[in-house]
């Protein structure tokens, strides 16, 4: 399995989740290609230091992912689904900062919606 970059806690709303931080140039454009499993991970948060207009692939994914558009503030702008079988990018409608890929289901899981705020 790629060897992913170091994880941190992050909070949404009064939960902590354990994210892997993806910053770096080759980390922002590797993400999650190859990997298997999330193991002890919630998923992985891809900080691009400013907010602009996004577009997230699903090329190299082995497993479908639902992807949080979030804006410099933290706010989840949107939620969306990369399925590396239908091989379909998905854009953020508006200028993001970060994006947080996550299992399918995670966000319902833990009951994490549009409007909700990462804090970090």
């Amino acid at each position: 399995m790629p060897e992913l970059p170091e994880s941190k806690a992050f909070s949404i709303g009064d939960r902590q989740y354990n994210f892997s931080l993806a910053t770096t140039a080759m980390e922002l454009i590797t993400g999650l290609a190859g990997v298997t499993s999330f193991e002890s991970l919630d998923g992985m948060l891809f900080d691009f230091g400013i907010n602009w207009p996004v577009i997230m692939t699903p090329k190299g994914l082995v497993f479908p992912v639902e992807v949080a558009f979030i804006n410099e503030e933290g706010v989840i702008r949107e939620i969306k689904t990369l399925d590396p079988a239908d091989g379909f990018t998905q854009a953020a409608s508006e200028k993001a900062r970060f994006a947080l890929e996550v299992p399918v289901g995670f966000f319902e899981e833990n009951k994490i919606t549009v409007g909700d705020i990462l804090e970090f």
